[in-house]
């Protein structure tokens, strides 16, 4: 079956290359021509897997992942099979299922670990992806999309093959970073369990922490954190507070997520004594324990309290919410009347949002830096 497109991008995959990150975009750029093949290396658990079926699913595109240094020849296309071509009996290749099926519809094939595969899994990874065929007879539709990736070799500690010249003019060289927003908005709050997520946003210097030569074998990066959030969504569900599973946590997390075990049960048992919902609704009942929390855990409220919309509250719970930001800092306090008044029309079009942004009014209009229409706001808090 022959599903031949025209190579150009169509209006409707262009109407979802909208829902794409910025690096996503350029990643789908690079393979939609199926003009070289786009190589991307990092270190292990930098979510190269992760980003490569993004892709696909915002593209609505299938995905196929074949782990080279997992599989053998035959899993890509080097069995030999006896076929006939007019009338002379010659070699072929047997067609691999995932091959066939890619055809069916669009498709993106990640080929992993090229640079670790064995020399005949590497070969004919190699060949699929520059010949875009598996030996004379088959050949990959234009709507099946093709990448390759690879780890750094001595930078990151792995043993991989150098390419040669030759091969490395063939290859479209990207480095594969990822930070904590990229990962967050990309991939995180739709599919990490929530209280891993508000870690990492306090402290993302904890995505991505190699392992010491003393210490645990397991350390964090984006692949592990994924697979203790799978952990604890599966045995407690997405929505599961840290009571549920504190105990067992203490147990697993080190195999997960290494020394950076410690720090993340630690914030997980804090957010078991006072999270932003206490705060909210029995602010006197805590407010000598929260006194004594430092600029951290203060600021962990904070970040807690920035999701949450004040306009539905009730009076007490706002006049609760007044009574914490008065014991932050003035930097903090700020930033999140100024995160307030970001969102479109909220402080002019919303009455109890106007009137508890007016108890700040002299904080706010001191602040250097308010755009003219965060300004418009301000002034029709200042007047009422």
């Amino acid at each position: 079956m022959n599903m031949n497109i025209d190579k150009r991008l169509s209006e409707e995959l262009k109407a979802k290359m909208s829902s794409l990150t910025k690096k996503e975009r350029t990643y789908f750029q690079c393979m939609w021509p199926k003009s070289g093949v786009l190589y991307i290396t990092s270190k292990p658990g930098i979510a190269k897997s992760a980003i490569t079926r993004s892709i696909a699913e915002k593209m609505n595109f299938a995905y196929k992942d074949i782990r080279l240094a997992m599989v053998d020849e035959t899993d890509v296309g080097l069995f030999p099979a006896l076929g006939e071509i007019d009338g002379v009996k010659c070699l072929d290749h047997v067609v691999p299922k995932w091959a066939v099926d890619a055809n069916k519809r669009p498709t993106i094939i990640h080929f992993e670990e090229l640079n670790r595969a064995s020399a005949q899994v590497r070969n004919a990874a190699l060949q699929i992806l520059l010949e875009r065929a598996i030996g004379t007879s088959f050949h990959f539709n234009d709507n099946v999309l093709m990448i390759a990736s690879g780890n750094l070799g001595d930078e990151d500690g792995t043993d991989v093959e150098e390419f040669d010249a030759a091969l490395n003019g063939r290859l479209i060289h990207m480095k594969h970073t990822l930070d904590i927003k990229e990962w967050m908005d990309g991939y995180a709050k739709e599919n990490i369990h929530p209280i891993i997520v508000s870690y990492l946003e306090n402290y993302p210097e904890f995505m991505y922490k190699e392992s010491t030569e003393d210490g645990p074998k397991a350390y964090a990066s984006p692949r592990t954190w994924t697979f203790l959030s799978d952990y604890i969504v599966a045995n407690y569900g997405m929505e599961s507070t840290p009571r549920a599973f504190i105990t067992d946590l203490f147990q697993i997390a080190s195999s997960y997520i290494g020394a950076s075990a410690k720090k993340f049960s630690t914030y997980c048992e804090d957010q078991m004594k006072i999270n932003i919902n206490d705060v909210i609704n029995r602010y006197d009942e805590i407010e000598k324990d929260l006194k004594n929390y430092n600029r951290d855990k203060k600021s962990e409220l904070i970040q807690g309290l920035k999701k949450i919309d004040i306009e539905p509250l009730s009076d007490l719970q706002r006049e609760n919410i007044t009574k914490f930001l008065k014991i932050i800092g003035d930097d903090e306090l700020v930033d999140y009347l100024l995160g307030l008044l970001d969102v479109p029309n909220r402080a002019v079009n919303t009455k109890n949002t106007k009137t508890f942004l007016k108890q700040f009014k002299d904080v706010l209009m001191k602040t250097k830096g308010i755009n003219k229409k965060n300004t418009d706001s301000l002034v029709t808090v200042k007047s009422k």
